[in-house]
């Protein structure tokens, strides 16, 4: 990937991915957001390591604007902070499916958003480090 620009296979749209996610996904919270994670072990070697979406609810902004706004702004702290989280979903040879929700009623600012963006993305750098580990242990131990 070159850049900083967000490319179409980052985006998680498949709606069985979807369903999966919030089925099977790990909670982890930086308020004002929320991020439903699932990890798992890829063979493959690409650039497709993390896939995500946004979700800003109805039902606490309630106009459209503030909700496009929110995403927006999500996506742009996703976009600047992701290499945060690279790096080691590639060590750990692990995939990421994340889904990103708002859960203020309050339009929040960038730097606030951004700060917790930088939160959740270490905190699920941690968890792909500590299955990698999980993985080498058990491998070892075989």
């Amino acid at each position: 990937m070159k850049g900083n620009r967000l490319y179409k296979f980052e985006k998680l749209c498949s709606r069985t991915a979807i369903n999966a996610l919030f089925g099977n996904g790990r909670s982890m919270v930086a308020y004002p957001l929320r991020a439903v994670v699932v990890l798992r072990s890829s063979d493959s070697v690409t650039d497709n390591r993390a896939r995500f979406m946004i979700t800003v609810p109805k039902k606490k902004i309630r106009k459209a604007v503030g909700r496009v706004l929110l995403r927006r702004r999500i996506r742009e702290a996703y976009r600047l902070n992701r290499q945060i989280i690279l790096p080691q979903l590639a060590s750990a040879a692990c995939e990421v499916e994340i889904a990103f929700i708002y859960m203020d009623k309050e339009i929040a600012d960038y730097a606030t958003i951004d700060a917790c963006m930088k939160k959740l993305l270490g905190k699920i750098a941690t968890q792909a480090v500590i299955r990698a580990e999980k993985e080498v242990a058990e491998d070892v131990d075989n």
